[in-house]
């Protein structure tokens, strides 16, 4: 057998609805959970850039994507069409709502195939309620998109393994695997570990006339995107090293010589490969790796993160923790696997102390609120605005959400005047989508002869040798600094000629 599984699962042993209707009431939480607060709070930077994406020309649009935004295209794409249905941060983030409730059925479909109906039921609990898959589901970016479609291409791998396939099933696989991977680029390792846990499988159960030609098709649907990576520039990706994760690796490779750190990778490679064999071989491990749908999940969670962290070792820092999003539906496949096989008093606690660890996931998460507030930010700008006022927006990047929520406050528009980065309204806020140099003599002649000028800071500064350059700037022109507003991640400073 290629695992074991209850009676209930694929055979149609119990009513239909003893199973829809508590994927329904799963989905239902799911839903309300995710939509609850989805409004609240102004777009973020990184949101700013997709909703702007998605009003932009199409020559603009796709610049920004091949030379900045390759990763999550497909979502842009999709955004594209779905704005038309307002600007809202409601209705801009329900797409993502809708992907992660979908996601969340999805996952549960999974977890049944592999396993059984109360191992499924428990995963969507746990899903329905995880910090996670709220926070990916409000928010204006693909992760909740990639999450669905991950997860909709293991649906498909694992029908085609526990079940004969046609050519449909292993079509709809290629095709669906090539879509997440245009979602997210991490999504392309997923069937790196769908293929690693084939080596769990007796050799006569491995469907290899459907999976040479499936992985073949998939490659040549790929190419596209290898292409397009290729055009990115690297400004596109180097940010990476500025994370948590990123500042580590980077560390590494700096104390550790190159040709140490290459060797060493390719000996992990090696070893892993190697020790795979030797357990599959070994007669008392054989009948351990036959058990499939748990190194199905193990592969799942284990490669994608392992391949990202080895490749950012070896290359450059690529490592960012969000991305991998696409292996939480294994992790709670396997949680709930192991909860399902406890008995008694002992699963009901566990259970119940990992749902109250994540409603108070929720409560941080409801209550850290948008990285940055920037409708608030911009709307105290807006309502001091006098004729003549000069505007520096710090980091030049930034003035894509400013200038996304300028456009509510159209008579504003027309009293500042953008200094830093230049460039009248309207023109294109993408092409700031860049590092930008920051030189203190250049600030300093831009805002030459402005009496007042508000200088818009994000608290999230990765760049503070451009800081200190714009504050040079600012002082050799004579300006001071006034009063100033906080906000959540944004801080306004209004500068004023104190000569």
């Amino acid at each position: 057998m290629v695992g074991h599984r209850a009676a209930d699962v694929g055979a149609g042993a119990d009513h239909p609805t003893s199973w829809r209707g508590p994927v329904a009431a799963v989905a239902v939480v799911g839903a309300a959970v995710c939509s609850l607060p989805v409004g609240g709070t102004s777009f973020s930077l990184d949101e700013s850039v997709s909703t702007t994406l998605a009003v932009s020309s199409w020559h603009s649009f796709t610049q920004t994507v091949i030379h900045r935004e390759a990763n999550m295209s497909l979502y842009f794409v999709l955004l594209r069409a779905w704005i038309h249905l307002g600007h809202s941060e409601i209705v801009v983030r329900a797409l993502s709502v809708l992907a992660a409730v979908a996601a969340l059925v999805v996952v549960m479909v999974v977890a049944r195939r592999l396993f059984d109906r109360r191992t499924a039921l428990i995963c969507g609990v746990l899903l329905a309620v995880d910090p996670l898959l709220v926070m990916f589901g409000q928010e204006a970016r693909g992760y909740a998109l990639s999450l669905l479609l991950v997860s909709a291409s293991s649906a498909l791998f694992v029908r085609g393994i526990q079940a004969p396939a046609g050519r449909g099933t292993w079509a709809a696989y290629a095709l669906v695997s090539a879509l997440a991977a245009y979602a997210n680029f991490w999504a392309a390792l997923v069937p790196l570990a769908h293929a690693v846990s084939l080596a769990a499988l007796p050799r006569g159960r491995v469907p290899w006339r459907r999976l040479v030609p499936t992985f073949v098709g998939l490659g040549v649907l790929l190419v596209p995107l290898a292409l397009l990576i290729r055009s990115t520039d690297n400004s596109g990706v180097n940010w990476a090293a500025g994370s948590s994760a990123g500042r580590l690796i980077s560390k590494v490779r700096a104390d550790v010589p190159h040709p140490v750190i290459d060797i060493a990778v390719v000996l992990v490679v090696v070893v892993t490969a190697a020790v795979a064999v030797a357990l599959r071989r070994h007669p008392r491990t054989r009948g351990l790796v036959d058990h499939w749908p748990v190194a199905f999940a193990l592969s799942w969670l284990v490669v994608p993160v392992a391949a990202v962290v080895l490749l950012s070792l070896a290359y450059k820092p690529l490592l960012v923790v969000r991305y991998l999003v696409v292996c939480l539906p294994p992790l709670l496949i396997l949680v709930s696997w192991g909860l399902a096989r406890l008995r008694g008093r002992g699963a009901v606690v566990v259970a119940a102390g990992l749902v109250v660890a994540s409603g108070a996931g929720l409560g941080v998460l409801a209550s850290r609120g948008s990285p940055q507030q920037w409708s608030d930010a911009v709307a105290a700008v807006a309502a001091r605005a006098r004729p003549g006022d000069g505007v520096v927006i710090f980091a030049p990047y930034n003035r894509i959400p400013f200038e996304w929520y300028l456009h509510d406050h159209g008579a504003a528009a027309s009293l500042l005047h953008p200094l830093f980065p230049a460039g009248s309204w309207d023109e294109d806020a993408l092409r700031y989508d860049t590092s930008i140099a920051v030189r203190a003599s250049a600030i300093g002649a831009d805002v030459t002869g402005y009496h007042r000028v508000w200088v818009v800071l994000s608290a999230q500064q990765l760049y503070p040798a451009q800081d200190r350059a714009l504050l040079a700037g600012l002082r050799s022109a004579g300006l001071a600094p006034g009063p100033s507003w906080s906000f959540h991640g944004v801080e306004v400073v209004r500068y004023v000629d104190r000569r």
